[in-house]
């Protein structure tokens, strides 16, 4: 029988991101829709004809038969959902940033303990076909001992997200969005470069800054040193690029590896290799084809207890990767990094 399950908050992503993924699963039954905006019942009904559609997320929650909720509203929302579908009972797929402040963070790590729920954060950068690839060639030891790492994204502008029924750009409200493109490319980048690296850093320097936009509140412009215990990685993330483009350089005791958006280079002992991909990594922002995947890794944190909080344990890492950001911009200066219990 197939799990069931509620949207609260149908914008973009969720219309064009993952409902594509939600009707390819037939494990997985969306059953209802909450959003604020009644105006979007008429997309609800084209998209997921029969689901029943509600404005109130308390009203879904009381009268839906429903395993679990995929929150995709605006970031600032996430904690307020997230914890209220913990305590009725029902798993929670949410968007990222999990959270913006660290009182949620603490809440719902201690509900998820309380309920036997579990809460996972779509990574879905990380099913991404390059990406993958580049998983493999480095556990296989493509590049040996990983030194150095370098993950940088370009684009051309803000990212933009318009709120329905308003002209607001959301991601350009701090108070929504808890930032700018650190937020909307660090997150990713963070468990991507940890996973290469196999720890997490414990030294972050960050500078943010507005190099271009100088009339929107939030940075337009991140450049992040991560220091691990034997591994550098510098991240550096813009909205003032010529052009959009995603590129990351691993280089290791025995090669290295490059990825040019849409082709990967491997240089070690045994020779030089091209790999092409029909897609690069800047095309696009919905990846619906990525988030099949992450449904996948969802169900089995469900279903099984093992594997439960796995990717909980992730997304607090990111989200104490990101406050360390902060704090070591507003500072001047690299800071030591602490376990997330204790921020």
């Amino acid at each position: 029988m197939p799990v069931k399950g509620a949207i609260i908050g149908f914008g973009h992503i969720a219309a064009n991101g993952h409902i594509p993924a939600y009707r390819a699963n037939s494990g997985i039954d969306i059953t209802a829709v909450c959003d604020s905006h009644p105006d979007r019942k008429a997309l609800n009904d084209r998209l997921l004809p029969g689901s029943r559609f509600y404005c109130s997320a308390d009203d879904l929650l009381q009268k839906e038969d429903i395993d679990f909720v995929d929150v995709s509203t605006p970031p600032a929302a996430h904690g307020t959902y997230i914890l209220k579908a913990l305590a009725s009972g029902r798993h929670v797929l949410s968007e990222k940033p999990l959270v913006l402040d660290t009182e949620d963070l603490l809440k719902i790590w201690k509900m998820m303990e309380r309920s036997e729920r579990t809460v996972v954060t779509v990574h879905n950068w990380r099913y991404s076909p390059i990406l993958q690839k580049v998983k493999e060639l480095v556990e296989d030891g493509a590049t040996g001992k990983i030194r150095n790492m370098e993950y940088r994204v370009i684009r051309t502008q803000p990212s933009a997200a318009v709120e329905a029924g308003t002209a607001e750009n959301w991601r350009l409200n701090p108070a929504v969005a808890g930032g700018g493109i650190l937020v909307d490319h660090g997150w990713h980048a963070f468990y991507l470069v940890n996973e290469w690296a196999g720890s997490i850093p414990h030294k972050v320097e960050c500078r943010l800054e507005n190099r271009k936009f100088n009339n929107i509140k939030v940075e337009d412009t991140a450049d992040v040193l991560f220091e691990y215990e034997d591994i550098s990685a510098r991240l550096f993330f813009t909205w003032t690029g010529q052009e959009r483009s995603n590129s990351i350089f691993i280089q290791g005791s025995l090669g290295e590896i490059r990825v040019m958006d849409d082709t990967i280079l491997v240089e070690n002992e045994s020779g030089s290799s091209r790999i092409a991909f029909a897609e690069g990594l800047s095309a696009g922002s919905h990846h619906a084809d990525w988030y099949g995947a992450v449904l996948d890794e969802f169900i089995s944190e469900m279903k099984d207890p093992q594997a439960a909080g796995r990717n909980f344990r992730e997304a607090a890492c990111c989200f104490n990767l990101l406050e360390h950001c902060k704090m070591s911009s507003s500072s001047g200066g690299a800071i030591e990094v602490t376990d997330w219990k204790d921020l």
